[in-house]
């Protein structure tokens, strides 16, 4: 077996915790994209009213002029709104969620893929949010990566592959193919079905970090399940990608299309 077994911090992707002043990343930029994920995910709703700046400035370990060029980018970017008799509040934070001014996808192929392998190691036991109702195998790869393209991280990765299968592949092919490719290529009677849910959610601060964009602009989630007619898992991956990189083009055969839900589903949708 190729795979070592890590320590429980190393098998998971590197958190990135409060502000860095050695990134490389202005500050400010970092602080904007704090208050950007705080609007985005729901914490200051529409209306909220920041604290003063002197208060931001201690809670944050920042100067002054840092918190008023956060809040300057984002009142350019229309998420919030200074007035000298109002303070800082949040504006309608979903209407006009931000993204960057370059937002036209850098991706016009994939030929120079280059793939990241943050941690990898062997699980004996599926999380629930990637097994669900399906059967598994005794033991999983698990794969922590980031895919980049020309330089720009584009998606990131936890993928878990059945050990068994894991075998079957090119030594150390799965640092140059993706592992979809690969389950598919050598899973044999595991891999007949794939499953594929996607949502779209703000980009929390860890993630923002590794993919190098805005905290609280929009990231794809897509859930793959790849399996056979036991049901067992031969692939089970979570992968997220920026929005400015991502579009999905499918082609799917008329009698599949009775059988699959191509609409939109709003499940925390309350009726009026």
């Amino acid at each position: 077996m190729r795979a070592k077994k890590t320590s429980a911090e190393d098998k998971n992707i590197p958190v990135i915790q409060g502000l860095d002043a050695s990134s490389g990343v202005a500050l400010y930029v970092q602080l904007a994209d704090i208050f950007r994920y705080n609007v985005m995910s729901g914490q200051w709703k529409r209306g909220h009213r920041l604290d003063n700046f002197e208060t931001l400035a201690l809670q944050y370990k920042v100067s002054r002029i840092t918190v008023r060029q956060a809040v300057a980018k984002l009142v350019q970017e229309g998420i919030l709104s200074t007035q000298r008799a109002k303070g800082t509040v949040v504006l309608d934070g979903g209407a006009r969620m931000a993204q960057r001014a370059d937002s036209g996808s850098p991706f016009a192929s994939a030929k120079d893929l280059k793939i990241k392998i943050v941690a990898k190691t062997v699980v004996h036991e599926l999380p629930s949010e990637f097994k669900q109702n399906y059967n598994a195998f005794d033991s999983y790869v698990e794969l922590n990566k980031i895919h980049i393209v020309k330089d720009v991280p584009y998606v990131v990765n936890r993928i878990f592959v059945a050990e068994e299968i894991f075998d079957r592949f090119p030594a150390n092919a799965e640092k140059s193919t993706k592992l979809l490719r690969l389950v598919l290529a050598y899973g044999r009677d595991s891999a007949e079905q794939l499953r594929q849910h996607t949502t779209v959610e703000p980009a929390g601060i860890v993630l923002s970090g590794h993919l190098k964009y805005p905290a609280g602009s929009p990231v794809a989630r897509i859930l793959r399940q790849v399996y056979g007619e036991d049901r067992r898992l031969a692939y089970a991956g979570m992968s997220w990608y920026r929005g400015d990189c991502f579009e999905m083009d499918m082609t799917i055969p008329r009698e599949m299309i009775a059988e699959s839900p191509l609409g939109l589903t709003t499940p925390n949708l309350r009726t009026m």
